[in-house]
């Protein structure tokens, strides 16, 4: 059985974001059961790697391709302004911890934690 990461975007910064993308990709092409979660500010970079112009885009698009992001926080999402987005994108959306992204199960999985 593959070792489950959970890489937890969580910072509405580029290069967080990048760098979160990066190791899901690696860690996925390496036998890893990946599972990338927008939360707080992240789902706000929606906005921009969504567009095929944003440096960022391919390896979003790459890493949505491969069902690698699980989940989109609904909460944040529309606090940010983004929610409208994630649905368009066809992005998984979860709040079902007071419209928001649970991480009991992953625990519960043994799942490692990484926060960008």
């Amino acid at each position: 059985m593959a070792k489950e990461v959970l890489i937890l975007a969580f910072e509405g910064k580029k290069p967080c974001f990048l760098h979160a993308l990066l190791n899901a990709l690696d860690m996925h092409a390496k036998g890893f059961d990946v599972s990338v979660v927008l939360e707080g500010q992240s789902p706000s970079l929606l906005k921009e790697i969504t567009q095929e112009s944003d440096p960022l885009f391919p390896l979003y698009n790459k890493a949505k391709s491969k069902g690698l992001i699980k989940a989109v926080c609904y909460g944040c999402s529309k606090m940010m302004g983004a929610l409208e987005i994630a649905e368009s994108e066809g992005l998984p959306l979860n709040g079902d911890m007071s419209n928001h992204v649970p991480l009991a199960p992953y625990i519960d999985r043994g799942a490692t934690v990484i926060t960008f």
